[in-house]
């Protein structure tokens, strides 16, 4: 009875010893099976966990052939169109490419703008234009050249603070900046100013 009973414990003993050595087992051989279990466990799809910390922003956007307008009180005040637009840091700002505008006073009259590069915001109706920027108004028979002219649809002023050129019929000037008025066709004219006139007859 006493061997039965020491048979029985020392294959219990035996049992308990298999069982530690399982986990133990599991541990010594992690390395070999640690790369197929995390290629089983991976997610499927082709997902990348980068990608979740990388998100563009949603209002991103590019597009041709833009054609943008601005209204005050139910009348068209600028048109804009562009080759290529995108947005800019906010949702209401768009930088534009290649830009032809037209901007219409309150009695309907219309100047043409064009330039290399815009941006303008929505939000508070300003304009920029860069780069090659020419203004016509047939109306007043001249053409403005510059690098730079603000433009506020709100205020109807045009701000040109750099180097400006007016080349009209019988007069053509120069000078470091120029500020209109759309609203009082009034011209503001900063810096060295140079004034040529043709057919000039002195009184």
């Amino acid at each position: 009875m006493v061997k039965n009973t020491l048979v029985s414990s020392q294959r219990l003993l035996n049992s308990r010893n298999i069982i530690w050595l399982i986990p133990f087992a599991l541990l010594l051989t992690f390395p070999l099976w640690r790369i197929p279990l995390a290629a089983f466990l991976a997610p499927r799809g082709g997902y990348d966990p980068a990608l979740a910390q990388n998100q563009p922003n949603t209002h991103d956007f590019t597009m041709n052939s833009v054609h943008i307008t601005q209204s005050h009180n139910g009348k068209t005040t600028l048109d804009l169109l562009a080759t290529r637009a995108m947005t800019g840091n906010t949702t209401n700002e768009f930088k534009m490419e290649n830009v032809n505008a037209t901007i219409i006073s309150d009695l309907g009259e219309q100047t043409y703008v064009s330039a290399r590069n815009g941006l303008f915001d929505k939000a508070s109706s300003l304009l920029s234009l860069i780069d090659d920027v020419v203004i016509k108004k047939p109306k007043d028979k001249y053409e403005i050249y510059t690098d730079l002219l603000h433009y506020n649809d709100k205020t109807k002023i045009a701000d040109c603070p750099g180097a400006t050129k007016l080349i009209g019929k019988k007069v053509s000037i120069k000078g470091g900046s120029l500020k209109y008025n759309t609203l009082t066709s009034s011209y503001d004219i900063g810096g060295r100013v140079y004034c040529t006139l043709s057919e000039f007859i002195q009184p």
